[in-house]
């Protein structure tokens, strides 16, 4: 009950604020002093952008939960170079080694838009490896595809976001992309369209059971001419 009253506080504040074209026509805005500002002097940063505000900087590790409240009108911010951690509602600095990487770089610049604006709608996350380089996977509306460590796209390797279940990493389309960067030829991939292994690898004429990191499961072997009469 407790939840259910607190949502919808949430949901009247939100509602409340009807930030039409006429709304600063009724607004009388009150002079703000720069000298007595402990902060910064944020031109129309008020409510519905009609006044001018003082907003204060929060330093790293300080708590920022209002920045991430709808609907309410923000007279504090992260400093230059910090954002909105989400996850902890801190103030973060994104200056390190891991941070600096493509997918964490982007992330950072997703999560303080998304504390600017927290009602905005289809902005999608990238998904990161621990050590901020892009997963295998990645989404874009109701598709699912394949990216390079750096996200670079891998063509040929999307599919519907639905469809992806728990298993999809791209390990096949990323192992396959990397050899055709280097200009060698002779090495066959066996990819399945969400950019897996396929359930069925070879090496040259010798065909096996594998996983979806291509590595071989069991010891029995075909030759590549009896391959579709493999059951794995």
């Amino acid at each position: 009950m407790l939840k259910f009253l607190c949502f919808a506080v949430l949901v009247a504040a939100a509602n409340a604020i009807a930030c039409t074209p006429e709304f600063c026509q009724m607004v009388r805005c009150a002079a703000v002093d720069a000298t007595s500002c402990k902060g910064v002097v944020k031109a129309n940063g008020g409510m519905c952008g009609c006044c001018d505000a003082c907003i204060t900087e929060l330093a790293e590790g300080d708590k920022c939960m209002s920045i991430l409240f709808l609907g309410v009108p923000q007279t504090v911010q992260c400093a230059d170079g910090l954002f909105c951690d989400p996850k902890t509602s801190t103030c973060k600095s994104s200056i390190s080694k891991r941070d600096l990487t493509p997918c964490a770089t982007k992330l950072a610049a997703v999560n303080a838009r998304l504390a600017a604006q927290p009602m905005l709608l289809g902005l999608e996350k990238p998904h990161c490896e621990d050590d901020g380089t892009y997963k295998g996977m990645q989404f874009a509306g109701s598709q699912a595809y394949c990216v390079t460590s750096n996200g670079t796209m891998i063509d040929g390797y999307m599919v519907n976001r639905w469809e992806t279940g728990d298993d999809m990493n791209c390990q096949c389309a990323r192992e396959q992309y990397a050899y055709m960067k280097t200009g060698l030829i002779g090495k066959m991939f066996y990819c399945d369209k969400n950019g897996n292994y396929a359930s069925i690898g070879c090496s040259g004429s010798v065909c096996y059971c594998q996983d979806k990191m291509g590595k071989q499961v069991g010891t029995s072997t075909v030759g590549i001419w009896e391959k579709d009469s493999m059951n794995c």
